[in-house]
């Protein structure tokens, strides 16, 4: 036997024969470690379902309180047209109510023409200056006649307001008369527009 063997060193006091438990990082936690139960460690459902149907009532009571409130009511009262060669001159009249404690302020005016065979024509109102003198020029439009509806008009709260709005088109009176629609487009500082068919 060699000298410089070692011999067998018997255990000490309070060591074990067999390997120690494996010691884990907190952050290295093998996926068997993690994973290995997903059955046990998910939550029930039925709470999940409660949770997630309140979640949704609440959700629609918000939007449902938060809606957009109409600012603005109306009707279309009069259509007057003249043809002036080939053109039509076309006075719209309109009530329109602010429903409102706000006053209301008209950004622009405008007037959509969809004929019989289904094309648009889009006019922006004429100035309110221009629109008086169009009314006296062609006395059929004076059928329409009121106080201008225009651009930058302010309306107070709670009241009402007939106005009437002169356009043009580029189609005859035979064509404007058989139209299929006719869309007036109030646009308002801050707040939806009010739209006014005429069919």
């Amino acid at each position: 036997m060699p000298e410089n063997a070692n011999p067998p060193q018997p255990p000490k006091a309070g060591q074990q024969g067999s390997a120690p438990a494996p010691q884990y990082a907190p952050g290295h936690v093998p996926m068997t470690e993690e994973f290995d139960r997903a059955k046990w460690t998910l939550p029930p459902m039925v709470p999940v379902v409660i949770a997630a149907v309140a979640v949704a009532v609440i959700l629609a009571v918000v939007a449902f309180v938060n809606r957009q409130q109409p600012v603005m009511s109306g009707a279309i009262t009069k259509v007057a047209s003249v043809d002036q060669q080939g053109n039509t001159m076309v006075a719209v009249q309109a009530k329109i109510n602010n429903v409102i404690d706000k006053q209301l302020w008209i950004r622009n005016v405008d007037l959509e023409l969809q004929t019989a065979d289904g094309k648009k024509f889009t006019d922006h109102a004429a100035p309110s200056g221009d629109a008086e003198t169009y009314l006296k020029a062609f006395p059929p439009l004076m059928e329409a006649n009121a106080d201008p509806l225009h651009e930058e008009l302010k309306i107070a709260p709670k009241t009402a307001y007939t106005g009437v709005a002169v356009f043009s088109f580029p189609v005859d009176q035979k064509a404007f008369n058989a139209r299929k629609s006719l869309t007036l487009n109030i646009q308002l500082y801050d707040q939806p527009p009010l739209v006014l068919k005429n069919p």
